[in-house]
């Protein structure tokens, strides 16, 4: 008897545990988690404020993105800046010397929602 219970109850937190994860929404990006991202790993290139203008942009045949650029980013979706970020910039044909960043989904998705920041831009349709 007292098996049954057990094994109902286990069953019903599995229904519930899988319920539950299906149905979360996913987690809004961390703008201040972004920045602290970029000022770590792009601001060297994209510069502080995101201009492109990093100290060692000098170093490249293709100048980094102006990230300020409100035209230019509004053109570009939250996913392509998100592949940019992490496969680089061969990944969206873009120049070979933006490298690719290790980051989990969601840092790279801080990274973009601080981006977005960055020129006052939406994603594209």
């Amino acid at each position: 008897m007292h098996v049954r219970k057990w094994m109902r109850a286990a069953a019903s937190a599995a229904v519930l545990g899988s319920v539950a994860s299906q149905g979360a929404a996913p987690a809004k990006p961390d703008v201040a988690a972004g920045k602290a991202i970029y000022e770590k790993q792009c601001a060297s290139c994209h510069g502080a404020g995101g201009k492109g203008d990093g100290e060692d942009a000098a170093y490249y045949t293709t100048k980094p993105t102006d990230l300020t650029d409100k035209a230019a980013l509004s053109k570009r979706t939250d996913d392509f800046l998100a592949a940019v970020i992490s496969g680089g910039g061969p990944a969206k044909g873009l120049s070979k010397d933006m490298p690719a960043a290790k980051l989990s989904p969601s840092e790279v998705q801080s990274v973009v929602a601080y981006v977005r920041t960055l020129s006052g831009s939406k994603s594209a349709k």
